[in-house]
């Protein structure tokens, strides 16, 4: 399995249509013109968005015969998930322990 490189996720996660074609592929498979009519977007747009899920291993291809076909990749989000509560696990933590001292002692 290829190292996940979370930033290129994370990057690739800030477009709100990218998000949309992510929860469009959750259920099933589809194609790129599918994509592009549901987001209301460019054949070519849709390709180049498409292209930063697959680059940042967000989504898999499966070609069926001329057509390709896409799906979300649900581990990696689940590998995404798991390192944002890592680092937010710790620091938020970090946090209410240091607005619970200033609490205290401001009382």
């Amino acid at each position: 399995m290829a190292h996940f490189d979370g930033e290129a996720a994370l990057r690739a996660l800030a477009d709100p249509r990218r998000r949309q074609m992510l929860m469009l592929t959750w259920d099933r498979e589809r194609s790129p013109s599918e994509l592009a009519m549901s987001c209301r977007l460019s054949r070519p747009a849709t390709s180049q968005h498409l292209k930063v899920l697959r680059e940042a291993d967000l989504v898999t291809v499966r070609l069926e015969g001329n057509r390709r076909l896409y799906r979300v990749r649900a581990d990696r989000l689940a590998e995404l998930r798991a390192m944002l509560d890592e680092f937010w696990g710790s620091r938020l933590a970090s946090l209410q322990s240091g607005l619970a001292a200033g609490e205290e002692a401001r009382q």
